[in-house]
């Protein structure tokens, strides 16, 4: 169990607004990780939780991508980045924290479920993450690791990121272009 729960569900089962004040606050055995959200426990949140959280907190059609989705989907060898990257649509205009990343897009993702949780597919995944990267060594790491995995290839990569945004990918190209020479 996640321990994962909006404030309104918590409201719509009976539960008044004063006890969850009540119970989250500090030294209480409650507490909100994102506005609007609870998590029914005093310990620290799990990545899981966390995960959860951003999306009950981003709304139902937000999906997880970036190294996140990856990791739910096979790929555990990429360390986790500081933040959770969402994908919202472009019509949703929702701010959220410091440790999450809200990216609003007018391509949604093909969503694969995994674990309860919405993943954008592996390639879409892949250049979201890579797009956030700045290092270009890390950023040259994550898309050998996802094509080595056999999650995605230099060709479908590269489909998908000529269908994109072309702002910020300079990058992102030169390095599938590496990528693809050393594999042929």
């Amino acid at each position: 169990m996640n321990q994962v729960i909006k404030a309104s569900d918590l409201k719509a089962a009976g539960v008044p607004g004063y006890v969850i004040d009540l119970k989250c606050r500090p030294g209480g055995p409650w507490q909100r990780i994102l506005p609007g959200v609870v998590l029914l426990s005093a310990t620290p949140p799990t990545r899981t939780q966390r995960l959860h959280a951003a999306l009950a907190y981003a709304g139902p059609k937000a999906v997880v991508t970036g190294v996140d989705a990856l990791h739910a989907q096979g790929l555990a060898s990429l360390p986790p980045p500081p933040r959770i990257h969402l994908l919202q649509p472009a019509t949703t205009r929702r701010t959220c924290p410091d440790h999450v990343l809200l990216e609003r897009t007018t391509r949604p993702p093909r969503v694969v479920r995994e674990s309860g949780l919405p993943l954008a597919e592996p390639t879409r995944a892949t250049l979201d993450a890579a797009r956030h990267e700045r290092d270009p060594l890390r950023q040259h790491h994550l898309l050998s690791t996802a094509v080595r995995s056999g999650l995605c290839t230099v060709a479908t990569l590269t489909k998908e990121l000529n269908a994109g945004n072309k702002r910020g990918t300079a990058t992102t190209r030169a390095t599938l272009r590496l990528l693809s020479t050393l594999l042929h």
